[in-house]
């Protein structure tokens, strides 16, 4: 058994790194391949194994014959005992660039050596399936494998192509293994296929002889059922083996077994599955899940026997004291406290002696030697292991070496009692009346051994007679695995804050961060650090650079961020503002990558709690009563308990996640998609603050009493609704910006609220003064150019129409609002064809209303051009039966309806009656000046500003036209 060597993350946040591999992947683990017997080809190491193949009838070629005896493999028919398998009625499957229609695995348990015979077709029936279905690859173990090839051909169109040719066999010795710093002395047979065509169906046979002698004499064996390369037809496999041998079978899918009694007392053993899908990888998916196309066979009856074995492998290494005697006795000298020496110990065997795996035949399951481990200084998991017990024994603990699965975990009891069932080794130390599991590999672990204690793997057997049991580890759920607090401080609202983040790892997350360090450009691994605040506050700024540290006494390590928090907040309502929460570790703890139904079980990674703090701190009084809103969730996946407290200067969210579920079954996926989807708002929150100081909230309330009576007693006078709320408006916009608490950008937006506010109670010049500061403040504002434009409009100044509403259109392009005032002014200035043009464009944008009133001003461009407007209009239609308004003033327009039918239907809302009669009399007076009346027309224009509804434009445009007239 071996470990993966500690990898470097990638440049992406370091917590979603980890929580999104395979459990303790980007940790160093052992791999799961390690711990299985060596694989024959490349289809049973992998998860989703190539196909097997028939053998042929036909005998060698004789110049094949010739060179059968050539080292490395031999070429030759295939077994005596082999049961060939009818490929003329194999089962239908569907269509797929590579079919596999047979995987054929014979074993038989000979008392010289096993024979393991595979028997293996293919078939190509798209280009897409040349490059998989063109290699062969065949692994072995030669210390004590043999390789013989019986079959090599290629069917096509019905004609048998011989392919087996010894200078096409090209022995590798490929270390497949190597990046993990494992050394297996495996070899990989491969043959590449020459002239391979779409429609060639490929077909081989081999067989290997012999068995890893560390396993004594018994049998254990995994196979894959299912293939990622294809759907497969026929998948079959078939043990012999004497009758008196008990070889117990599982596996995690349905599918056809039977066994019999043969004659020479041979008992059969037949596993097949039939019409099998293709194997996809589902990255959601739990690690032991992926595993239950496995098909397992054990000779150990029960985990005692495992337990046993384990024990005589490990002895010899357990007992060789001379070799560490010299470092024991320097720890002792050290310090006479046992939890030191014991953490002495750990640090040699992780930090001085070095990951290497070297897993030559029985090696790779027999320890090392200490005194070879000392002398080479490197060592896998079962070598340090051995060293550490070692070491800790001579020390006086009671440390054992144990067997563990990385991949299992809480599945490992539905597995057959067998070797192959771990693929990692660590040591347990008892402690009272529980054991610390402590790890020889991980060599970025710090803090104390009693912090350092290994969980979420599979519960443990221990590594020494008398073990019946597998003996559980401690579960992660009960772990603390990140803890962080976001510090916003703002001395002012208007202007950046600065966002002091410290975030403390734990355990696993700890040591990939120091991985990722230290195999990490230093630039990468900044944008690791950032990554996650800046995916949820993306405005922000880096401040500096990152510290990370160790957090003394535990194995922690501690980042502190600095970022400026630029354009953080937001408007909302006009009257709070408004900026998002982000409780990040939590979010990525819970964080799925879709939330679509599944079929399947659902991992979750990292088990355990997370603390997430997120304050804001002012130097001004931002809330008058302080209080506390406290919440909580909680059901079987998860806990979650926050509050929510706001004091005079500082408001904090507080939230405490505990993530219990290590895997969501896929019956249980709704249920944990509705609890994530009900707690997901506590997650991503807002924080709001009046835009008012307190002060001058005060100020505002006597304003707005004061306004209120005078309003009531007639003082000022108010035509519309409209116009009395733009006086409130305009109290309140006065006190926000008087306040101080805007940044330049939302005080550009309350001067636009504040200049729409001036031109409705009719004072244009405030109005524009307004719109032109808020412009100055933010230049990228279109609200400020596009009100500009109107109030321009309203005004007179034609000019500054055109540059406000052509700068607005550069800003916001697809702002149908700025070329309708445009073409308003061309027609107020006599441009009746580029009011048309302009009109035209833009007619079929927006709702019915607008469409009417722009088709009102289109037939006005018309008829002033003396062209005829009614039959530019004549298409625009309402669509409900009762149109709304300004459609009476389209009809009237285009001769329909009558001036007093207009007029009743305008004063049929007595709410909108002044609005509604205000732009019915403006158009009425345009049509009469194009039909030369001109004292109808100014009839009409005075009809129009007699509303006194001063915030419509059609109100500024009256009085436009009448001074006209009246010069």
């Amino acid at each position: 058994m071996t470990v993966a060597k500690r990898h470097g993350l990638a440049a992406v946040s370091l917590f979603r790194a980890v929580t999104e591999s395979l459990l303790l992947t980007a940790l160093c683990v052992c791999a799961a391949v390690a711990a299985t017997p060596k694989p024959a080809s490349a289809a049973a190491s992998a998860p989703a194994p190539a196909p097997a193949a028939k053998p042929s009838a036909k005998k060698p070629a004789a110049a094949d014959k010739a060179s059968d005896k050539a080292p490395g493999f031999a070429i030759a028919p295939a077994p005596a005992w082999v049961q060939t398998v009818a490929t003329d009625a194999l089962p239908a499957i569907p269509d797929a660039p590579l079919q596999v229609l047979l995987m054929d695995d014979q074993t038989r348990l000979d008392p010289a050596a096993s024979q393991r015979y595979s028997h293996n077709i293919r078939k190509i029936n798209a280009s897409s399936g040349l490059e998989q279905g063109s290699q062969i690859e065949i692994v072995f173990d030669p210390v004590y494998q043999k390789l013989s090839l019986h079959t090599l051909v290629v069917w096509r169109e019905g004609k048998r192509l011989d392919r087996l040719d010894r200078k096409a066999v090209k022995l590798l010795q490929r270390e497949t293994q190597l990046e993990r710093q494992m050394v297996d002395g495996r070899m990989t047979a491969s043959i590449v296929l020459e002239d391979l065509r779409v429609g060639d169906r490929i077909e081989w046979a081999y067989t290997l002889t012999g068995d890893n002698p560390v396993f004594e004499g018994k049998f254990v064996d995994t196979q894959w059922m299912s293939s990622s390369r294809g759907p497969v037809a026929l998948v079959q496999r078939r043990l012999l083996a004497p009758a008196e041998r008990k070889i117990l079978h599982r596996v995690g899918v349905e599918v056809e077994a039977s066994e019999q009694q043969l004659d020479g007392g041979w008992h059969e053993t037949m596993v097949r599955r039939r019409s099998v899908p293709q194997a996809h990888f589902d990255a959601q998916m739990p690690p032991e899940d992926y595993f239950a196309d496995q098909l397992e066979w054990s000779e150990f009856a029960n985990w005692a026997e495992i337990a046993d074995w384990a024990g005589r492998l490990f002895a010899p290494a357990l007992q060789d004291h001379a070799a560490l005697a010299a470092k024991a006795e320097e720890i002792r000298a050290a310090t006479a406290a046992p939890a030191e020496r014991m953490t002495l110990a750990l640090d040699f065997v992780q930090q001085q002696i070095r990951y290497f795996g070297t897993e030559v035949g029985a090696s790779s399951h027999r320890p090392a030697l200490p005194e070879q481990v000392l002398r080479q200084r490197f060592g896998d998991c079962k070598d340090k292991s051995a060293m550490l017990a070692n070491l800790l024994g001579q020390l006086g603990f009671e440390a054992v070496p144990a067997v563990v699965s990385t991949i299992y975990r809480t599945q490992i009891d539905r597995h057959l009692p067998s070797p192959l069932d771990f693929d990692h080794a660590v040591v347990a130390v008892r402690q009272g009346e529980h054991w610390l599991w402590l790890d020889g590999t991980r060599s970025l672990q710090t803090g104390p051994a009693t912090v350092r204690g290994s969980a979420d793997l599979s519960p443990a057997l221990l590594a020494r007679s008398g073990e019946t049991v597998l003996t559980a580890l401690p579960a992660a759920q009960d772990r603390l695995q990140a803890e962080g607090t976001d510090t916003f401080h703002f001395t002012s609202l208007a202007e950046p804050g600065l966002l002091t983040s410290v975030t403390t790892y734990y355990g696993d997350i700890a040591e990939s961060l120091r991985s990722a360090r230290a195999s990490q450009p230093a630039d990468a691994f900044e944008e690791m650090l950032y990554a996650e605040l800046l995916r949820a506050y993306p405005k922000l700024q880096r401040e500096g650079t990152p510290l990370v540290e160790d957090v003394p006494g535990q194995n922690a390590a501690r980042v502190t961020l600095k970022l400026r928090v630029l354009d953080y907040w937001r408007l909302y309502e006009n009257r709070l503002l408004v900026g998002d929460v982000a409780l990040t570790l939590p979010v990525i703890a819970l964080r799925v990558p879709s939330m679509a139904p599944r079929q399947l079980a659902t991992r979750v990674a990292l088990p355990g709690n997370y603390r997430q703090r997120v304050r804001f701190e002012f130097e001004e009084t931002m809330y008058t009563h302080e209080n506390t809103v406290p919440f909580s969730e909680s059901n079987g996946f998860f806990n979650l308990q926050g509050t929510n407290r706001n004091q005079a200067k500082s408001t904090q969210y507080d939230l405490e996640l505990q993530v219990k579920a290590q895997r969501v079954e896929a019956t249980q996926w709704t249920a944990y998609r509705d609890a994530l989807t009900k707690v997901w708002p506590r997650l991503s929150m807002q924080i709001g603050l009046p835009t008012i100081s307190v002060d001058h909230a005060d100020t505002l309330k006597k304003g707005s009493d004061d306004l209120k009576d005078a309003i009531l007693k007639g003082r000022v006078k108010v035509a519309t609704a409209v116009q009395a709320d733009a006086r409130y408006r305009l109290l309140i916009t006065s006190q926000q910006l008087d306040s101080g608490r805007l940044p330049p950008k939302l005080r550009a937006q309350v001067l636009v609220t504040r200049g729409m506010a001036f031109d409705h109670i009719g004072q244009v010049e405030s109005a524009r003064q307004a719109f032109e500061q808020a412009a100055a403040l933010d230049a990228q504002s279109s609200d400020a150019q596009a009100a500009l434009a109107v109030n321009a409009l309203m005004r007179g100044d034609d000019s500054q129409v055109l540059s406000a509403a052509g700068r607005a259109l550069e800003l916001a392009p697809n702002d149908g609002g700025p070329r309708y005032t445009r073409a308003q002014s061309r027609y107020m200035t006599g441009d009746f064809g580029g009011a048309a043009q302009e009109l035209s464009d833009i007619l079929n944008s927006g709702g019915d209303v607008d469409r009417s009133y722009r088709a009102v001003w289109l037939y006005l461009a018309k008829q002033a051009q003396g062209q005829d407007g009614k039959a530019a209009v004549a298409d625009v239609q309402a669509s409900g039966d009762t149109p709304a308004w300004p459609y009476p003033v389209l009809r009237l327009m285009r001769g329909e309806l009558g001036f007093d039918a207009a007029l009743a239907q305008a004063r049929s809302d007595p709410a909108q009656r002044l609005n509604r009669e205000c732009e019915l009399y403006f158009f009425a007076a345009e049509k009469a000046l194009l039909d030369k009346n001109r004292e109808q027309a100014r009839h009409w224009l005075e009809q129009s500003i007699g509303t006194g509804v001063v915030e419509f434009v059609e109100y500024g445009l009256a009085q436009r036209e009448k001074a006209r007239l009246g010069s």
